[in-house]
């Protein structure tokens, strides 16, 4: 993929990654992208005469290219989209800082309107978001009692993973989310003894977040989770995450999931591992 961004992009976050910030698979975990997506969203609106402090977009649908690893540098480079079927959508482009090679973009849909760069979507197209549906509803609380659903994690809002407005951060709605794809590949029989035995790593490598509500501090979250039929080399995970008591719909994920040979970062076919039991 291109080593420079799209022109039409203008500079909207920079960062290093940070040993703490990876996880098991050697890599930047997704919930420190998704933090970065949000910052450079906000620096954008902050730049271009819009609200800094506004809420989460209605979607935030993440591609990954490449790994980040420990000590890498990025930067992000952000536009609005200004025709085709994501006409209005904010996309972001995030690159190595040392290649300039493209790592990863997301695309923020259901944002409001301010004056900002603007670019045609062909420039960006070939590197957006493909595998997950462009729309996904929430589903009632009373759904998650069957179909495959299973609780993965509850959570109390603590002010540590809220903004200064008491709202819960894009960066730990997604840890969170995160937090319970161990849960639901134990599901597929893709447990955690599995991949430790066989030298494997479960990784994303598309992430789509819809919001509904903010979560807020003080709130009480739970979570719910499936996954999907194997296709070829990848997963679907589906979370669900609502306030109780009442089963508010927060916020929803799927996810794209592939599985890695650790040492040669290479795709491993899923009914090579499910299927040898």
């Amino acid at each position: 993929m291109s080593a420079s961004p799209p022109p039409g992009l203008v500079e909207t976050q920079r960062g290093t990654v940070n040993a703490w910030q990876c996880d098991y698979n050697h890599h930047l975990n997704v919930q420190f992208y998704c933090r970065e997506f949000d910052q450079a969203a906000r620096f954008l609106a902050l730049s271009c005469g819009g609200d800094p402090a506004g809420p989460l977009p209605q979607t935030r649908h993440l591609r990954f290219h490449a790994e980040l690893v420990a000590g890498d540098i990025f930067t992000v480079h952000s536009a609005r989209i200004v025709d085709g079927p994501h006409a209005g959508s904010l996309v972001h482009w995030m690159s190595h800082g040392g290649t300039g090679a493209l790592v990863a973009t997301a695309l923020d849909g259901g944002v409001g309107f301010f004056d900002c760069p603007e670019l045609p979507e062909s420039a960006v197209a070939s590197a957006l978001p493909r595998s997950v549906d462009a729309a996904e509803d929430a589903l009632p609380i009373e759904a998650m009692a069957g179909d495959g659903w299973q609780t993965t994690t509850r959570c109390w809002v603590t002010m540590d993973r809220c903004t200064a407005a008491g709202e819960m951060t894009e960066q730990h709605l997604v840890a969170m989310l995160g937090d319970a794809a161990g849960h639901a590949w134990e599901q597929a029989g893709v447990g955690v003894v599995t991949v430790r035995e066989k030298g494997l790593g479960r990784i994303a490598v598309e992430a789509k977040f819809t919001h509904f509500a903010p979560a807020r501090v003080g709130d009480a979250l739970v979570l719910h989770s499936r996954v999907g039929p194997a296709q070829g080399r990848s997963i679907r995970l589906q979370h669900h995450l609502y306030r109780m008591p009442g089963g508010t719909p927060i916020a929803r994920a799927d996810v794209t999931a592939l599985l890695i040979d650790m040492k040669t970062r290479k795709t491993v076919m899923l009914s090579d591992v499910i299927g040898a039991g």
